[in-house]
């Protein structure tokens, strides 16, 4: 069988300062052509309950049910019954976001996304100057109020039925990014583009794609004085906050390569 596409994957999770010591709060898998993160929320420390049981757990069923899928057009209602499935097999305490995206022989994309974790899909031009990046799809935040994003687990009224769902179409060439809130509350569309076009022009592979956006995220977290979506999203809230905001930073980079 001719494969249209090959796919070179890899995640790049650096934790909060403050949580190295557990390995933070986020999750991720890649099963196949199908992948996920999570980002555990981090009010349930304060009761002395550690965010991440709950993501870990719930990446590792949710893998596990997304490989009846696997090589398939799955639809939309395939994310959201095998995110819910996982979601009651989870016996851990906690809630987290998650965002899940599917990939088919085909080059049909298939996403859901619940909270503020999200994907972008991003292409090449074709055009002058090279390895520029455009922005081709991407996900969008849902928020019940400013920092308070839709979650699945204990004591919420959220599921899988409630996240937004998309699809679209890759091609070779393409980078398909998950990320946790950590790259997007630090880095805009513009400066995630920055960072990966060097490696990127390189040739470098998934593996380095990822530590460089990761590592750009966590240096801006670390930045009392910059601006940052997350300080803009705050005033808009009538909050005052300025600089970045530290937080755990998984990326999962996909590129989609020529399958001949």
């Amino acid at each position: 069988m001719l494969l249209l596409f090959r796919l070179d994957a890899a995640a790049v999770v650096l934790p909060h300062p403050d949580k190295v010591a557990t390995g933070g709060e986020d999750a991720w898998f890649a099963r196949g052509s199908t992948f996920g993160v999570f980002d555990g929320v981090g009010g349930w420390a304060e009761q002395g309950i550690d965010p991440g049981l709950f993501s870990r757990a719930l990446a590792v069923e949710t893998a596990r049910e997304v490989a009846g899928i696997e090589g398939a057009e799955a639809a939309e209602e395939d994310l959201a019954r095998a995110l819910d499935t996982a979601r009651s097999r989870v016996t851990a305490v906690g809630t987290c976001t998650a965002c899940l995206v599917h990939l088919s022989a085909s080059g049909s994309l298939t996403a859901l996304n619940l909270g503020d974790s999200g994907f972008r899909l991003l292409r090449p031009s074709r055009v002058s100057p090279p390895h520029r990046l455009a922005v081709t799809l991407r996900s969008r935040e849902q928020q019940h109020r400013f920092n308070c994003p839709f979650q699945l687990g204990v004591g919420s009224g959220d599921s899988a039925a409630d996240g937004a769902v998309y699809s679209g179409v890759v091609r070779a060439g393409d980078l398909l990014l998950l990320v946790t809130d950590g790259v997007t509350d630090n880095l805009s569309e513009r400066q995630i583009c920055e960072a990966l076009a060097g490696p990127l022009a390189r040739g470098e592979p998934a593996r380095s794609l990822a530590a460089a956006l990761a590592a750009s995220a966590h240096e801006a977290s670390l930045q009392p004085g910059r601006s940052s979506p997350f300080a803009a999203a705050a005033q808009n809230a009538g909050l005052s906050h300025s600089g970045g905001k530290p937080d755990d930073v998984t990326v999962l980079c996909v590129r989609v390569l020529d399958g001949s």
